[in-house]
């Protein structure tokens, strides 16, 4: 379990939208169960046999428990009201109601590697299977943009175009089937490997050179603008800031040698200006949520019920994006109302507070990393989410949900070295994990630091 498991989620994730098993839910919307779905459930149900053989029912140390709890609370009171102010009948609830609970599954992820990650090795495994699958998902859709043009409809030749999937030409959509989703993925690889640069690891180089690639050939002007508030986060708060230079003089070097190449292709899907029709469509959802939030201030409109409220906001509710609306934190205030909104609020604040204490008080290089990337790339996911749903998107939920697990271990790893609660040899530092010269090699030492 300890070994398999979690790699196995990541595997999953990486699928993303390839294979689809439909499932008709109302008369204008189709969903699908991908097999990240069934495989993280049917990992949930062997994590509490395990923990039930353990006699250990509560996953301890989870410091987000209290705010995903009041989320959770919020969002469930949240439906339940509004199940009754819209009157809507026992499908409609149903239908809201999975939606909810795929959220739930979802954050059942932080759970459990809070619980199974227990030493160093296991922090350092874990990275070493997301960057693979990072830069995995990256490269396959360089390949894909430049060979595989429209990849949903050859994925999934029955879809509608403009309906299902906006057709997406020649842009980067990797295994996500979306340019703007897959901008954000790619944008949080990036910024992790700017982030372990600084900290000297020259091998960085390559992953900086793939994702800066990738990023451009998604066209995805919220995805760009995303990772430029990340990257200056790492900048600015970095000791090293001439390598961050360095890498920012790199990755406009890549936008400069692949100009002759993108820019006619960004002319050609009217993404050089914000006139487009995209830009207009973005403008009307954060209207739309404006005005959601408005009228249902306390409460929102329940989780998540948008195909049985926007009607009476004039808008029509059909498609294939029939539950999504772009605006990052705004629809999560427009769904939930204020308590809902001020749990996620607090939950993220949180996570950013525990990326922040392991970045000033680790010793531990890799530590380092991981805090800076983890505060980075949720910066992005936020930012990217008022353009596009990748705040709630699942597979990058489940990203950021790793992400949160991981920093979970390294605040309290942290935090009790410097209280003094763990023996000195169990965090001693090798020499190759102290900061050296830039260019070092990125040795780690394997030391256990148990929970």
């Amino acid at each position: 379990m300890r070994k398999y498991g979690l790699p196995t989620l990541v595997l999953l994730l990486l699928c993303g939208q390839l294979l689809r098993i439909p499932v008709e839910l109302v008369s204008f919307k189709t969903t699908a169960v991908v097999p990240n779905d069934v495989g993280l459930a049917l990992f949930c149900v062997l994590l509490l046999l395990r923990k039930l053989r353990l006699r250990r029912l509560f996953f301890q140390n989870a410091l987000l428990s209290r705010p995903i709890f009041l989320f959770v609370l919020a969002a469930t009171i949240s439906l339940g009201v509004n199940a009754d102010y819209y009157n809507l009948h026992g499908d409609e609830i149903i239908v809201s109601a999975l939606y909810f609970l795929r959220w739930v599954l979802y954050c059942s992820v932080y759970f459990a590697v809070v619980d199974l990650v227990r030493s160093r090795k296991d922090a350092k495994e874990l990275t070493a299977v997301l960057t693979v699958a990072l830069v995995s998902f990256a490269a396959f859709g360089i390949f894909q943009a430049i060979y595989l043009p429209d990849f949903a409809f050859i994925v999934h030749p029955e879809d509608i175009r403009w309906s299902d999937w906006d057709v997406q030409y020649n842009r980067l959509v990797s295994t996500f089937l979306d340019p703007n989703l897959a901008a954000c993925f790619v944008g949080v690889g990036l910024a992790f490997s700017v982030a372990f640069l600084m900290e000297g690891y020259r091998k960085s180089w390559f992953t900086i050179a793939v994702f800066g690639l990738a990023l451009l050939l998604t066209y995805s002007r919220g995805g760009c603008l995303s990772f430029i508030v990340g990257l200056t986060y790492i900048i600015l708060s970095g000791k090293y800031k001439r390598r961050g230079l360095i890498a920012a003089g790199a990755i406009a070097l890549i936008v400069i040698a692949s100009a002759p190449y993108t820019l006619p292709q960004a002319e050609a899907y009217g993404h050089l200006t914000i006139s487009d029709a995209n830009a207009r469509i973005r403008v009307q959802n954060w209207l739309l949520s404006k005005s959601l939030i408005q009228d249902n201030f306390f409460f929102g409109v329940g989780f998540n019920t948008l195909p049985y409220v926007v009607p009476r906001y004039g808008y029509r509710a059909g498609g294939g994006s029939a539950f999504g609306l772009d605006g990052g934190l705004l629809v999560v205030f427009a769904l939930t109302g204020i308590f809902g909104f001020a749990a996620y609020t607090y939950l993220l604040a949180k996570a950013l507070w525990m990326a922040h204490f392991v970045c000033e008080h680790s010793r531990d290089r890799l530590f380092r990393v991981l805090a800076k990337g983890s505060f980075a790339s949720a910066l992005i996911i936020v930012v990217s989410s008022f353009f596009t749903s990748s705040l709630l998107y699942l597979f990058i939920m489940e990203f950021a949900w790793m992400e949160f697990g991981l920093l979970n271990c390294l605040y309290i790893w942290t935090e009790r070295r410097n209280a003094g609660l763990v023996p000195r040899p169990l965090v001693a530092l090798s020499a190759a994990d102290s900061p050296g010269r830039f260019g070092g090699r990125a040795r780690l030492s394997g030391s256990a630091i148990p929970l």
